[in-house]
C-alpha cells in the first residue's frame, strides 16, 4: 500500500520574473511523494538504492526545472530587450517628425518671404 506525504521543495526567487509568473510561484503547492506502507516517512531506516526508475524519473524532473528556469530568464531577458528597442524606435520617429516639421516650417518661411519679396 502507498501512503502520500508533502515534501518541500524550493522555489526560483520571483523577483526576476513577471506577474504572471510570480502570481504563480506565489500559490501554495503541496508536493507528494510516494513511499511503500513499511515506509512512514521518518528516516530511521533509509534505503540506499531506492527505486532505479524513480530516482530517474526525478533527475529528468530536476533537468526540466532547471531548463525551464533558463528558458524563462532567456524570454525575460528577450523581453526587455524588445521594450528597450521599441521605446528607442518611439524617440527616434519622434525626432525625425520633429525634425520634418521645423524643416517644413523653414521653407514655408522662406516661400512666405519669397513671395513677399515679389
Amino acid at each position: 500500500m502507498l501512503n502520500l506525504q508533502p515534501i518541500r521543495t524550493s522555489l526560483p526567487s520571483p523577483h526576476r520574473s513577471s506577474p504572471y509568473r510570480r502570481a504563480l510561484l506565489g500559490r501554495k503547492r503541496s508536493p507528494i511523494r510516494a513511499c511503500s506502507s513499511g515506509d512512514d516517512g521518518s528516516d530511521a531506516s533509509p534505503s540506499l538504492g531506492g527505486d532505479k526508475r524513480q530516482q530517474e524519473v526525478l533527475a529528468k524532473i530536476a533537468m526540466l526545472q532547471a531548463q525551464k528556469v533558463r528558458v524563462t530568464n532567456f524570454v525575460d531577458e528577450r523581453s526587455a530587450y524588445l521594450t528597450k528597442f521599441a521605446k528607442d524606435a518611439d524617440t527616434e520617429f519622434d525626432l525625425i517628425g520633429q525634425n520634418a516639421m521645423k524643416e517644413l516650417d523653414e521653407v514655408g518661411d522662406q516661400v512666405s518671404t519669397s513671395r513677399n519679396e515679389s
